[in-house]
């Protein structure tokens, strides 16, 4: 797991998430509130939906600032495992919401405190050795 991961806000600009996910080279940012709550996620599919859907905001952007905001494109479904969860518990949620990386949070009651993010080169590195 990696902890203290980048993240992005609602209300950022959506547009500069392409070049971000293009630098870093990650395949989610995780959406939180001020208080580092998690409210979903935004992930290279979720821009690339923008696309098929015929994506007026991506592919003719208007001069001057950009309308299009994180909160327009992020993932609010429950997508997340908590630290202490198995590989099983991770891979369900990788499968089940076809993400390559997962938030980790810690639950108190209906809040969801972002501790990490799990990605599936962390879940290979998890896994057993094969005998030599």
């Amino acid at each position: 797991m990696t902890r203290d991961p980048m993240v992005v806000h609602p209300e950022d600009d959506a547009e500069p998430l392409l070049t971000r996910f293009d630098e870093q080279d990650f395949n989610a940012f995780p959406v939180i509130d001020p208080e580092g709550n998690l409210l979903g996620i935004v992930t290279k599919l979720s821009l690339l939906r923008l696309f098929r859907r015929g994506g007026a905001a991506a592919t003719s952007a208007p001069a001057g600032p950009s309308t299009l905001r994180v909160r327009d494109v992020m993932d609010t479904r429950n997508v997340s495992v908590e630290p202490t969860d198995n590989l099983d518990a991770v891979v369900r949620q990788m499968t089940r919401y076809h993400v390559r990386s997962v938030p980790a949070v810690e639950r108190s009651g209906s809040r969801r405190r972002l501790v990490g993010m799990v990605s599936r080169g962390d879940l290979l590195h998890g896994l057993p050795k094969p005998p030599e």
